[in-house]
């Protein structure tokens, strides 16, 4: 089920839905999400957390957002399916994974990874590098 609390940075409350500034989430660890969406909420973006492959599919078709940040501490392979989807779905969305692939991981699937564990504020910095590359205008 999707869980749009905490969708902007200070506001448990409030949901909104993706845009094209917003960050998403997908973290199946449910003892998790809650310390990432505030780690990602400092880059003032909205966002949203979701747990699984089919929550990102039931995304309104409509939806759109500048950054997909995927948990794979459990499953590279569902990791995968996952980062498949968003570049069909936002082909300029980055895509952020969070822990350490292994080398039988696709390299075009993803612009960057962090291993959260070692390195939480890594988190910050790389979503952060991502999502200005993202919103960099060619000249």
């Amino acid at each position: 089920m999707l869980n749009r609390s905490l969708s902007k940075p200070n506001s448990p409350d409030d949901a909104a839905p993706l845009s094209l500034s917003s960050i998403l989430l997908v973290e199946p660890d449910p003892h998790i999400p809650d310390s990432r969406r505030l780690l990602l909420g400092a880059l003032r973006h909205p966002v949203l957390a979701v747990s699984a492959y089919t929550d990102v599919c039931a995304l309104p078709g409509d939806s759109n957002c500048a950054l997909v940040a995927i948990g794979i501490a459990t499953n590279e392979c569902k990791a995968s399916r996952i980062a498949v989807h968003a570049r069909r779905t936002w082909p300029t969305a980055k895509i952020l994974l969070l822990g350490s692939p292994s080398e039988n991981f696709d390299d075009p699937l993803y612009d960057d990874a962090v291993n959260p564990s070692c390195n939480p504020s890594g988190i910050v910095e790389s979503a952060d590098k991502l999502l200005r590359a993202r919103f960099r205008r060619p000249w």
